[in-house]
């Protein structure tokens, strides 16, 4: 079975943690590379951007479960 990829084009969302308070903090990808405020401590900090991630990311496939018989 051939992997699944996800290009950089395609995300539309990440997800980060604040890192002087360890919030969590869900960013649309309008927000990549911007400079945001945390909800819960008040800081700023750079929403991180995909421009320098290398290529695509594989994509994490559940455990394959049993098969069911019907």
């Amino acid at each position: 079975m051939k992997p699944w990829r996800i290009a950089r084009k395609d995300v539309i969302a990440i997800k980060f943690c604040c890192p002087d308070c360890g919030q969590k903090i869900d960013a649309a990808r309008e927000l990549f590379g911007e400079l945001v405020e945390c909800p819960i401590c008040g800081k700023m900090m750079q929403v991180p951007d995909l421009k320098g991630a290398p290529g695509d990311f594989p994509v994490k496939r559940p455990p394959a479960g049993p098969d069911k018989e019907t």
